[in-house]
Parts: C-alpha cells; sequence; structure tokens
C-alpha cells in the first residue's frame, strides 16, 4: 500500500553542486516517506547534472544577493510552506536557516555541516576559531545534528551539547547501467591508472594528488593519472603540467565510467564530511587509496596514507593484482555502514518520522540494520516502528 508523504522537509543549502548536491539527493530519493523542498544558490556545475535533478523536489526556490539575502528568503520559504523539518547543508547554510529560524517555532532544526567550517586548512587560525565559536553558539538553535560521518559528531560531544545526534551515513547511488567491474591485471603498458576527483578547490588539494603521482614516478614506476572534475585553472594547470590528464565537468555518468577504469583511486582533500566518491568507487569494485583526515579515523580502510611520499613507498604492493584484490574486500567490509537501507533509518530518526525500517513492506534493501545514536562517545542502538505511524512532532 502505498502512502502519501507525511511530513514536509524544507532543505537549505549553501551552494547545490559537488558532494553536498550528491547527498541531499540521496536524501530525498532514499526518503520518499516526506515531501521534499530545497531553497539553495547554484554552482555552475550544477549544469551538469542536467534539469531532472529538480524533479527530486515538491519546490525550487533559488538564493540571490548576499547573507542577509540568503536569511531572508529562507525565512519566507520557511513562513510559506510550514514544514515540519528545516535541514541546513554546510556551514553557511546553516547559519541562514538557525538565524532565520529565531521567532518561528512549529519545526524541527536538523544540521549536516558536510565538514566543519573550522577543520578548512586554507583559512586562517583567527577564521577558524571564528568558525568554532559560531557554530557552538548555533547548536544552541538546533534539534538534531546528523553527521555524514562519525567523526562529525565529535565536536558536539566534546561541547557537551545536549543536541541530539544521529550518524546519517552517506551512500553512493550509481546510475542504473552502472556496475562493479573486477580488478583486472594491469594490460596498458604506460602502467596503471590512478584517478582522482573534485572540485579543484583547497579542500580537495590536487597539489597533494600531483605530488603523489610525481612520487611514484620518481621512483621509476610509469603510471597514468586523471583528474575527474573542474575548478581553479591555475590547479588545473599544475596537474597536467605534471602529465596529468584534467577531464573538467562532466555529467554523473561519465565520472563513474572514469571510476570504474581506475586501477586505484586516490582521495586527497585536506578535509571532509565523508566523500560520496570514495563509496562511489568502492561501489564499482576498485581499490583506494585515502589520506589520512578525520574523516576516515573511524573507517578501517586498507590504505590510508600520511604524505604523498606514502604512496610511493607501498606502490610495489599496490601494483599486485592479489594485494589489490584484497583492498576491494576489505573496503566492502569497511563500508558496510554506508547503504541505502541503514541511511533511510537514520534519516527518518534525524527527522522525527516513524517509518517502517528498510526492507519492511517491499522496501528495497534485503536486510535491514538497526538506527544508531551516538551519545556521549556511547554507541546505542534504536528501534524503528513496523509501521509508518507519521510525524512525531517538532522539537521546537
Amino acid at each position: 500500500m502505498e502512502h502519501s508523504p507525511a511530513i514536509d522537509v524544507l532543505h537549505v543549502v549553501e551552494a547545490f553542486g559537488g558532494g553536498v548536491a550528491a547527498a541531499v539527493r540521496d536524501y530525498v530519493r532514499d526518503l520518499p516517506e516526506a515531501r521534499h523542498h530545497i531553497v539553495c544558490r547554484l554552482r555552475p556545475e550544477a549544469e551538469a547534472l542536467g534539469a531532472q535533478w529538480r524533479q527530486d523536489f515538491a519546490s525550487v526556490t533559488a538564493i540571490t544577493g548576499g547573507q542577509l539575502g540568503a536569511v531572508r528568503t529562507v525565512r519566507e520559504t520557511i513562513r510559506e510552506l510550514h514544514p515540519a523539518v528545516v535541514h541546513s547543508h554546510s556551514s553557511y547554510a546553516g547559519v541562514w536557516a538557525r538565524v532565520a529560524g529565531i521567532g518561528l517555532d512549529g519545526f524541527r532544526s536538523v544540521y549536516t555541516p558536510h565538514a566543519w567550517a573550522f577543520a578548512r586548512e586554507d583559512k586562517s587560525r583567527l577564521e577558524r576559531a571564528a568558525f568554532r565559536g559560531v557554530e557552538r553558539v548555533l547548536l544552541h538553535r538546533t534539534d538534531v545534528l546528523a553527521g555524514c560521518s562519525r567523526a562529525e559528531l565529535a565536536p558536539a560531544v566534546a561541547w557537551r551539547s545536549d543536541v541530539e545526534l544521529v550518524h546519517v551515513p552517506n551512500i553512493a547511488e550509481l546510475e542504473a547501467d552502472s556496475t562493479p567491474t573486477l580488478v583486472q591485471q594491469p594490460s596498458d603498458p604506460r602502467g596503471l591508472l590512478i584517478v582522482g576527483s573534485g572540485r579543484l578547490t583547497a579542500q580537495k588539494d590536487p597539489a597533494w594528488f600531483r605530488a603523489a603521482v610525481r612520487a611514484v614516478r620518481a621512483e621509476g614506476h610509469p603510471v597514468r593519472a586523471l583528474w575527474v572534475g573542474g575548478g581553479d585553472e591555475t590547479m588545473q594547470a599544475d596537474l597536467e603540467s605534471a602529465g596529468i590528464e584534467v577531464t573538467g565537468w562532466i555529467p554523473p555518468a561519465q565520472v563513474e565510467r572514469h571510476l570504474a577504469e581506475a586501477d586505484l583511486y586516490l582521495h586527497t582533500a585536506a578535509w571532509e564530511g565523508f566523500p560520496i566518491t570514495v563509496l562511489e568507487a568502492a561501489q564499482l569494485g576498485r581499490p583506494i587509496a585515502v589520506r589520512s583526515i578525520q574523516a576516515f579515523h573511524e573507517v578501517s580502510l586498507p590504505v590510508v596514507l600520511d604524505r604523498p611520499s606514502d604512496l610511493a613507498e607501498r606502490w610495489e604492493r599496490i601494483a599486485e593484482h592479489a594485494t589489490r584484490e584484497q583492498m576491494v574486500s576489505q573496503q566492502d567490509r569497511a563500508l558496510r555502514e554506508n547503504c541505502a537501507g541503514v541511511q533511510h533509518d537514520r534519516l527518518a530518526q534525524a527527522y522525527g518520522l516513524e517509518v517502517r525500517p528498510w526492507g519492511v513492506g517491499g522496501r528495497g534493501a534485503p536486510a535491514r540494520q538497526s538506527a544508531t545514536q551516538i551519545v556521549d562517545g556511547v554507541t546505542r542502538e534504536t528501534k524503528g516502528s513496523a509501521e509508518l505511524a507519521g510525524y512525531a512532532g517538532p522539537s521546537r
């Protein structure tokens, strides 16, 4: 039996594009029990998604103007829609939504940082301290902190905040015609293919990728290298000068095709919430190496690198077919929580929505994993309802 959406959810997004856009679209598709709306600015790369992304939402409201204009637009949208949940994504959108909600009642305020702003290494120590202070104050206007990694919940625990903490794991939703490929024996005489991806910015740190590729080549190992994405023209030129091909912005299906061709996916971001491209590469059966950042501290991935030169030191083993097969197997175990069933149940928990657990009543997952809440560093299991019971009510 089909149920009409039980509640309206308003997503507030600073700029619709990149990993945040992918995560929000996953939330929308994964929780059909809610009617989803969005208010956002649009990044240029959003055009690569095509026009169909707008169909994921019941309404799309564009933000124009500066910071005050953004707050005004969000406030007007809340007044117009009367959503049961306002879910803000990333730091600036988090400020807009929680300031816009001052004096307004009847909705649950949910916030996902998608990487805390005070973790940004491209900002000064003073700027990071200011971000930290603002985030700490605004947690008092937040009902639920929905971290996309367990590490993202840690600051609230350290601050002894009474905000509800829910880990809503990111997932990878591949195109329908994308299928995992087995690790292949190297066949190209030019060497194995190392693939990186993301927007060419300080956060994704393409210079780290370039240094790692150069280190491997300096040890006499022939490798090909590809960066999937676009952005800063100077960063693109630096990659290309090192013999690294850059695709520029391309549609998601093409991104997946490039990931599927990788002999190694190398993720080099300096800070992250939890990168969806890592999950996409894993779902495509590609071996993964990641830079050691907080997002991965509680995930037992097989190859974690502290420095670019670490890749060169481990390359002879990584280049072995059997090693890369083992890496894929270990990745699958490490990322088993990052699946649609867990995301669905945790998102419903964050929204205060009692729903059929994933896998019950015809839902898509073969088995359901129970939702988890982390409070004061302790993992606690919570049970979902067996029937769609509707909205549990606002927290504010």
